[in-house]
C-alpha cells in the first residue's frame, strides 16, 4: 500500500453566543468561501481539485476552522468589551463608539467578531502553504522515481503527483485544526503571559490593530511549523528506504512488505 499521510477531518460547533452580544452566524461560511477562492486562484484549478475536490467541498472543510476563528474572536471582544481601560487606548472612544454604527452602537459586538475573525482567517490564508509547490520541492528532494513510489497508486504511479497534492492538502488541514486547538488553549491559559516575558497571548502573536489577527497567526505559524516538518520527515524516509532498500531487495520486503509501508513506518 502506498504512503499517505493520513488527515482525519475533525467536526466543530460555535462556540456560545457572548453575554452581551451575539456573533453574526454567516462570518465562518463567508470567510471559508474567501479562502477557498483565495487557495483556487493561488494553486489553479488542477491543483485545487486535486487538493480539495469541488469548491464546495472546500468551503464545507474550511468552515471548520472557520468556526475555531469566531469562537475566538468572541472571547477577545468579550475581553475588550469589558475592559475599563479600553477608552484610554482607543482615542477617548468606548467600545460601541469604536467597533459600533448607528446612534447607539449596538452592534459593536458583532462588528468586532466579523473584524477579528476576518483577520484571523486572512492570516491561515497569507501563511498557508501551497500543496502543489511543496510536492514539487519534495519531488526535486527525493527524486522523481522515488517520489512516484511513495505516491503513486495506478499503473506506472502516474498519478503520483496528484496524489500527493491530495495528501499534502489533508494533512495541513488538519494540522490548522490542531493548531486552533493549541492556540485556543494559549488564548484562555491566564498564565500565558508568564512564560511569554509578560507579553498576553494577542500581544505575542499580533501584528495589526487591536491585535486582531493574533489567532491566525498563532495558528498559521504552528501549522507551517508542523507541516514542514512532516514534509522533510517524508523526504528523509523516502531517502532512507531507497538506501536500505539497494542494500538487500530481499530483507527489505520481508521487513517492510512495500516501498511505501517504509517510508510510513520510517517517517513517523
Amino acid at each position: 500500500m502506498k504512503h499517505r499521510i493520513a488527515a482525519v477531518v475533525l467536526a466543530a460547533a460555535l462556540a456560545p453566543a457572548a453575554a452581551l452580544g451575539a456573533a453574526p452566524s454567516g462570518d465562518a461560511a463567508k470567510n471559508a468561501n474567501a479562502a477557498c477562492t483565495a487557495l483556487r486562484a493561488r494553486l489553479g484549478a488542477a491543483a485545487f481539485a486535486q487538493a480539495y475536490g469541488t469548491f464546495g467541498q472546500c468551503v464545507s472543510r474550511f468552515a471548520q476552522l472557520e468556526q475555531r476563528n469566531v469562537a475566538s474572536a468572541q472571547a477577545s471582544c468579550e475581553a475588550l468589551q469589558a475592559d475599563p481601560t479600553f477608552p484610554a487606548t482607543h482615542g477617548g472612544k468606548t467600545f460601541a463608539q469604536y467597533y459600533g454604527t448607528g446612534n447607539d452602537g449596538s452592534n459593536a459586538f458583532g462588528k468586532c467578531v466579523s473584524a477579528f475573525a476576518k483577520a484571523s482567517s486572512q492570516a491561515e490564508q497569507q501563511g498557508r502553504l501551497n500543496p502543489a509547490q511543496t510536492c514539487r520541492a519534495s519531488r526535486t528532494q527525493m527524486g522523481t522515481g522515488t517520489f512516484n513510489r511513495v505516491y503513486g497508486t495506478n499503473a506506472n504511479d502516474r498519478n503520483a503527483f496528484g496524489k500527493c497534492v491530495s495528501s499534502v492538502a489533508h494533512s495541513q488541514f488538519q494540522n490548522e485544526l490542531n493548531a486552533a486547538q493549541a492556540c485556543r488553549a494559549e488564548q484562555d491559559d491566564a498564565t500565558f503571559p508568564a512564560t511569554h516575558a509578560g507579553q498576553t497571548f494577542a500581544q505575542a502573536y499580533g501584528t495589526n490593530a487591536d491585535d486582531a489577527n493574533a489567532f491566525g497567526q498563532c495558528v498559521s505559524q504552528k501549522a507551517s511549523e508542523k507541516s514542514n516538518a512532516q514534509q522533510q520527515a517524508t523526504v528523509s524516509a523516502a531517502k532512507q528506504c531507497r538506501s536500505e532498500e539497494s542494500t538487500g531487495a530481499t530483507a527489505f520486503r520481508a521487513k517492510y512488505g512495500t516501498f511505501g509501508g517504509c517510508v510510513s513506518q520510517n517517517a513517523k
